[in-house]
Formats: C-alpha cells, structure tokens, sequence
C-alpha cells in the first residue's frame, strides 16, 4: 500500500515535469489498486493526496482535477455498456470543464492565464519576443481546447494501454455530431466570435479526427499484419488528409460503414 502510494506521487512529478507522459500515473493505479481491500485503497489515496499537497496545493488540485476523477470515471464507466470513445469523451468533458472552473477560480480568465504563463517563459525560457507572442495569442484564443486535447490525451492512452486489445471495436455515439453542427453553423454561418463556440468547434472537429483514424486503421487492419504500420498509416493519411479522415468519422459513427474484421481479435 506504502509503495503504490509513493508511485502514485512520484509518477504525478514525472507528470507535472514531461505532460506527454501523464497517461502513466492513472493506467498504474487503474492496474494496481483494484489489488489492495477497500481500507488500503483509501489510506494509499490518503497518503498520495497528503504528500502531493505538501509538496505544492496547486498541483493537489490537478492531481484531484485530473488524475482521480479520470480514475473514479474508468471504474464507473466499466460497469456500464457505453461505448469505450464515449466514455473516453465523457470523462474528459467532465475533467476539462472543472479544470477550467478551477483556473478561473484560482487564476482567472484565459486573459490572466496567458500572462501568468507569459511571465514563466521569459523567466525560464529565451525565445523570440516575436515568436513568444504568437504562441500566447493561440493559447489565449484556444485555451479550452487545448485544455481539453490534453485531458483526452490522457484518457485515450488509458483506455488504449488497458483495453487496447478490443481496440478495433471501439465506438462512439453519433451524437456528437451535433455539437459539430451547432458550433459549425454559429461560428462560420453566423460568424459569431466567441471563445466557447470556436473552442467547442475545434474539440468537436478532434472528435471525429481522432475516431476517424481509428476506423481507417480498422481498415487497414483487415489486409495489414503488422499492427505498427497500419497505424502509422492511419496517422499519416489524417495528416495529409484531415478533413476526409474527419467524414469517415462521421459515417462510421452513424453505422453506415461495415467493416468485415477477418482476423480474430
């Protein structure tokens, strides 16, 4: 119990310090404490979530925002029959959103952020005063959604790293895509300018993206063998053609394409 909960804070520093790789901390707890009784489970949560808040309470917050409600989600989320991208979504919507009330609370607006952030680059990094306000200006301008982009990050490798092997019969909602509809309709049709629409849109636009290379790698997979290459295949066909990959998303997500999966999983 001691050793899970060391891990726990040691991988939440490995965290704060390489972002990339903060998918880690809740795929290790996701896998070991399921191990320990109920009693030791709540001390080792205890323990992380002291140690955490000694070291800095700001990151105690991000540790709770993040890292235990992506964690108490997976565990509800699978005892359900939602689809594994619904979850991943749902998850990530409710991790995003009390981030960003939490910033608003204890910075402020996206405005206030920037500055803060601004500040800490000058500090720590030399970059071009040029290239540095241009940076602030689309995090400014795209701060949800980046927000958002990384809390799914977090929550995709999770699920892919422990449910990974049922990979090609992940699904999502057609739902979705209304709040692609919506934002789409108000921000190029109406051309209204709000930070929330343009944010909605482009988490909206990622959505689909993302699914829609999960369906072209499924693809793929039917005629590939090696796993590793239809991957990157799928990858580099989104990069190159976004917007198609983005349909194929849509589609798929409506049930309109079948894929025949001739290889058992």
């Amino acid at each position: 119990m001691i050793r899970i909960a060391l891990n726990t804070v040691l991988l939440f520093i490995m965290s704060a310090l390489m972002p990339i790789s903060s998918f880690i901390l809740p795929v290790y707890k996701i896998k070991n404490m399921p191990k320990l009784s109920s009693k030791d489970r709540l001390l080792a949560n205890l323990i992380s979530g002291g140690l955490i808040y000694l070291i800095d309470s700001q990151l105690f917050y991000i540790y709770i925002t993040f890292f235990l409600f992506i964690e108490g989600l997976y565990y509800i989320f699978d005892r359900t029959e939602i689809e594994i991208f619904d979850r991943i979504l749902i998850s990530t919507i409710i991790s995003s959103v009390i981030g960003y009330i939490l910033m608003r609370t204890l910075i402020g607006d996206s405005t206030e952020f920037v500055k803060l952030l601004e500040t800490t680059y000058k500090e720590y990094l030399s970059l071009d005063p040029t290239i540095l306000s241009t940076i602030m200006e689309y995090i400014k301008t795209n701060l949800l959604f980046i927000l958002f982009t990384y809390v799914l990050v977090i929550n995709y490798f999770t699920y892919f790293i422990i449910k990974g092997k049922k990979y090609r019969k992940w699904g999502i909602s057609y739902l979705w895509v209304l709040v692609y509809i919506v934002t789409f309709f108000v921000d190029k049709t109406l051309k209204i300018d709000n930070f929330y629409i343009k944010n909605l849109y482009s988490i909206s636009t990622l959505i689909y993206t993302i699914y829609g290379i999960k369906v072209l790698y499924s693809i793929f997979r039917v005629r590939i063998k090696w796993k590793i290459y239809g991957k990157l295949l799928a990858v580099a066909t989104a990069i190159f053609f976004p917007v198609s990959i983005f349909v194929l998303g849509v589609i798929d997500s409506f049930g309109i394409i079948k894929i025949k999966i001739r290889r058992k999983e």
